[in-house]
């Protein structure tokens, strides 16, 4: 009988200790920040340049809206220094309900391969990084714009993805955005759709012709004609 009990006893304590090691290991994956995430977090040279270059990104948008409503070819470039200024230090103030409660800071990478998204996500107790890879493209649909969805993580350890998207879908239609989802090779691929006509472009018709990632740009182009002809 004492035999049993002492059997009893050890593996319950093994199964503690496993149990210990597991949530152990779960806390410290959910607690680890991607090396794009921290560098894109390090503040720059004064908190006065980072709101410059925020408002540099801000009139960047404004210029390409501006051409795009025009007749004729535009181009336009983004950077993701100038991206995360804007999204450090113009988003929270200018816009501070734009991100669920949740979600802060977040920031971006821009490479030839892929775009890197990462930010702070708390929820009930829980406080650690989310982050992912994004496939950026156009499709063989007029003005359709995909964002394929790689890697998603918190911290190293892999999330459902199921809640994110649905806050994704929530945001785009509070933002007015056309806004779908699709699947590729098992990876969610959001579908957004770049209106072709608006009351903002008048008598014009908006054309999306190219994207583009490199080492930390982005690059639009396209061309906005009168409808009915070029």
């Amino acid at each position: 009988m004492r035999r049993v009990l002492r059997i009893s006893l050890w593996c319950a304590a093994v199964a503690l200790a496993v149990l210990a090691a597991t949530l152990l290991t779960v806390y410290c994956g959910s607690q680890h920040v991607p090396e794009f995430y921290r560098e894109a977090l390090a503040p720059p040279a004064s908190r006065g340049q980072q709101r410059a270059a925020g408002d540099e990104f801000e009139r960047d948008v404004l210029t390409l809206r501006n051409a795009a409503v025009q007749t004729g070819r535009w181009q336009a470039e983004f950077t993701d220094e100038r991206i995360n200024a804007w999204l450090a230090a113009v988003l929270p103030q200018n816009h501070p309900r734009a991100l669920p409660a949740e979600i802060r800071d977040p920031r971006v990478k821009l490479s030839a391969e892929a775009a890197q998204i990462g930010c702070r996500f708390r929820y009930q107790g829980i406080d650690t990084v989310l982050s992912l890879r994004a496939d950026v493209y156009l499709t063989d649909q007029p003005n359709q714009l995909a964002v394929r969805l790689r890697a998603v993580r918190a911290g190293w350890l892999p999330v459902p993805l199921s809640p994110l998207l649905e806050r994704v879908s929530d945001a785009a239609r509070r933002g007015d955005i056309d806004l779908t989802w699709s699947q590729r090779d098992g990876d969610p691929v959001a579908l957004v759709r770049v209106p072709r006509q608006s009351a903002h472009y008048g008598n014009r018709e908006l054309h999306l012709d190219g994207l583009g990632l490199d080492n930390g740009k982005i690059r639009l182009f396209g061309h906005t004609e009168r409808r009915g002809g070029r």
